[in-house]
């Protein structure tokens, strides 16, 4: 099987994963009596625990089949265990748990991914590579999304095993997408020796600043929860039509993007998909009208979706320019999560002092502050770049 076949197979089962585990996960921890505070929390905990394994462990592992393969196997049985403790009386503690578990090793994989296809895939594919592959995602959320929205309404009588289900399909799909990749890894075995490492080497400015528009970027998650399933009551099959939307919007759109990005710079379109998401997050605390939710959800997907494709693509420009590539691609994924992680804690802090319309306004003034930050960043970056090659004596 050509190497290409076997990417575009991992990512129709990981966004199967995506959409048959994740995509309603929000949901069920809200139904199940989660506070404000665990929403926010469950959206902060997994990316944290992705930023540890990333600063400690993942930089010291050999990209190679066995260890990517053994982070695979932890990761499945964490998936697991997450689907079957929503069984339990009081789930929320137990699923936080191993969803931060799952974290630790799902980091493993996707930092050593970036690593395993330099190798067999040329530079210049990977801006076609991301983003038909975030096509396929998008067809599948598109498709998928409605889908299991519609099923676990039909079966709601069940609840929760109807999501239980749901979640193990989701094990299923990215066990079998693991194993794709995992035969494109070196098989050579290497000695692991785990010593005291130094993070954020491989760090500069522009990083710095795209960790901040992400922390922007994932206050909004939690907020959405809490609006949709707390505040207005909607169901799963409504919450799948904003899938839908977003899906079909960004499938039209991508190609269009990715030709504008190979004309006008992949930066300048990430900053216009960061300007479109920050215009989207002022109002949203008023909108009611369900139609409108469905625009506003859209958009913000289409918007998040142009962020991926520009993130990867630049981290992937960016790779070669470093000596230690795998020290870059944690670092680059570090930073990124920690982001993550920030973001919803600082929405969980809203929300509790801000009525909810409030919270989105601020989000989006912090947006706006994250966004004007970058020249201030980017000379940060090159101050600290040139304290570290200027000679001993001069420092």
């Amino acid at each position: 099987m050509k190497a290409t076949t076997r990417i575009y197979l991992d990512a129709l089962l990981q966004n199967i994963k995506s959409v048959t585990f994740f995509t309603f996960l929000g949901v069920l921890i809200a139904r199940l009596g989660a506070s404000d505070f665990e929403i926010a929390l469950s959206n902060s905990l997994p990316a944290l625990f992705c930023a540890l394994s990333l600063a400690f462990l993942t930089r010291q592992l050999p990209v190679t089949r066995g260890v990517f393969l053994t982070s695979g196997y932890v990761r499945q049985f964490a998936f697991i265990c997450m689907a079957l403790s929503v069984l339990l009386p009081n789930p929320i503690p137990v699923l936080l748990v191993f969803w931060s578990i799952n974290a630790v090793s799902v980091i493993v994989t996707s930092a050593q991914q970036p690593a395993i296809l330099r190798r067999v895939i040329e530079p210049q594919q990977f801006p076609a590579l991301f983003s038909r592959n975030k096509i396929i995602a998008l067809f599948v959320t598109t498709a998928g999304g409605l889908l299991i929205g519609y099923a676990l309404d039909a079966t709601d009588s069940y609840f929760p095993y109807n999501y239980v289900g749901s979640m193990l399909i989701g094990c299923l799909s990215t066990f079998a997408g693991m194993s794709l990749i995992a035969s494109l890894a070196p098989r050579e075995k290497t000695k692991i020796r785990f010593q005291g490492v130094r993070p954020f080497r491989e760090c500069d400015g522009k990083i710095w600043w795209m960790a901040l528009n992400n922390a922007g970027i994932y206050m909004t998650p939690s907020l959405f929860t809490i609006y949709h399933v707390k505040t207005l009551h909607l169901s799963n099959t409504q919450i799948g039509y904003f899938v839908v939307t977003a899906g079909i919007v960004s499938a039209l759109a991508l190609p269009l993007v990715r030709k504008l990005m190979e004309r006008y710079g992949t930066m300048r379109i990430y900053s216009a998909a960061l300007i479109g998401m920050l215009l989207c997050a002022f109002p949203y605390g008023f909108i009611e009208a369900y139609w409108l939710l469905v625009v506003a959800q859209g958009w913000t997907g289409f918007m998040l979706a142009v962020c991926e494709v520009s993130t990867q693509t630049m981290m992937m420009e960016e790779a070669g320019k470093h000596k230690a590539e795998m020290a870059y691609f944690s670092d680059f994924q570090l930073v990124m999560q920690l982001g993550m992680a920030i973001g919803p804690l600082i929405a969980g802090a809203l929300v509790t002092v801000l009525p909810l319309w409030a919270c989105f306004s601020a989000v989006a003034l912090l947006r706006l502050a994250f966004f004007l930050s970058r020249s201030v960043m980017s000379e940060r970056g090159r101050r600290a770049a040139g304290s570290e090659t200027a000679p001993a004596s001069a420092r």
